[in-house]
């Protein structure tokens, strides 16, 4: 008896993400994240990137 009751609740959680994820909503949300890899980095505003010369938050000049 409990363990039909665990496999039907399993199965409803399975179908209930599923739906989730073929949503057209979550659709263009895992196209975006997938693109994430293949787009070029920005670094945040004020940071330099000279390749690795800059000063360190532990070295004293």
């Amino acid at each position: 008896m409990i363990s039909g009751l665990v496999t039907a609740t399993l199965l409803l959680a399975f179908v209930a993400m599923a739906v989730w994820a073929w949503s057209p909503r979550s659709r263009v949300r895992f196209a975006e994240a997938a693109r994430l890899p293949l787009e070029d980095d920005v670094p945040p505003v004020g940071e330099a990137h000279d390749g690795g010369s800059a000063a360190r938050a532990g070295d004293r000049p």
